[in-house]
């Protein structure tokens, strides 16, 4: 990165935007993504990726114990340093279970306490309601400081709302495409409850090539043609408009990006210079909320060849 280049990545606006997002390390660990044809990074490259975020101003770092080597890629890296506050995520379990995969969680971050801690999915949670004992026991003990569970579904987050579960972060899905949540979360804000929106891209499904799509999801062509079309007439870049919507949405906290180089990383942070042109965009996007779970849940796609 040039000198210019550096002042422009870290400008007051940029620094701004970046304290809304969550930079995601999925990436960091596993082969990740729809559109990943590099593989996973080397650690001279997540090395420099973590710098320049946090040149960029970001602070919040987002993992989990299943996503490869991530949580001792982090450990190694960061070795304590407090340049980032960590949310890493757990399977529900019984409570000791739950303890002691925090305590390896800890260990391999090298840290003695987090920002956050997850539950992976919301039905193991349900159905073991003992494994949230463990986590209201570790934020008491101040090894984290917000305690909660990644949610797939609007449903789950109104039966923690009807329950009166004391959780402090959600995790939720939110794109253009996957608009599901927007009714339930000024009412999760209102509870004091801090969201994180992951999927802005739906794991690089919304910036695909309308003509190069997987047959999978050819019905999604026209729809995915309309966005560039909107983008394209607001001179908003693609994944500047999908990011700015969901940043812009109310109720959702901060966003979470994946990024697997410095440059996409640039690119995603470059998007604050467009706020202003994205927000004239957002009726039409609100439109092009899709209705069918099919596509907009990736646990429900094919297998990547």
């Amino acid at each position: 990165m040039s000198r210019a280049e550096g002042a422009a990545f870290a400008s007051a606006e940029t620094q701004a935007f970046a304290q809304r997002l969550v930079l995601g390390t999925a990436q960091f660990g596993l082969d990740y993504g729809l559109n990943n044809t590099a593989g996973q990074p080397d650690l001279t490259h997540v090395a420099d990726v973590l710098k320049a975020a946090h040149q960029a101003g970001l602070t919040l770092l987002d993992t989990a114990a299943a996503y490869g080597d991530s949580e001792l890629r982090l450990g190694q890296l960061l070795d304590g340093s407090g340049r980032f506050e960590l949310v890493t995520k757990l399977p529900a379990g019984p409570p000791e279970l739950v303890q002691q995969a925090l305590a390896e969680s800890l260990a391999r971050l090298r840290r003695s306490e987090v920002y956050g801690v997850l539950f992976h999915a919301f039905e193991p949670l349900q159905a073991q309601p003992a494994a949230w004992e463990a986590l209201q026991a570790a934020r008491a003990a101040g090894r984290v400081r917000r305690i909660g569970v990644s949610l797939y579904h609007p449903h789950e987050a109104e039966w923690l709302l009807a329950e009166n579960w004391d959780i402090d972060l959600v995790q939720v899905p939110f794109s253009v495409f996957d608009q599901r949540f927007a009714d339930v979360l000024p009412r999760l804000e209102a509870r004091g409850v801090e969201v994180h929106g992951r999927s802005v891209f739906l794991q690089g499904l919304l910036l695909r090539d309308p003509a190069d799509l997987p047959p999978f999801f050819a019905p999604l062509a026209p729809k995915l043609t309309r966005l560039r079309a909107l983008c394209a007439a607001a001179h908003v870049p693609l994944s500047a408009a999908l990011l700015l919507f969901a940043a812009g949405t109310p109720g959702l906290t901060r966003v979470v990006i994946g990024v697997d180089s410095v440059a996409n990383l640039r690119e995603n942070l470059a998007a604050a210079a467009y706020a202003h042109a994205a927000a004239t965009l957002r009726p039409d996007l609100l439109a092009l909320a899709e209705p069918d779970d099919t596509f907009i849940l990736p646990y429900a796609w094919p297998p990547r060849p």
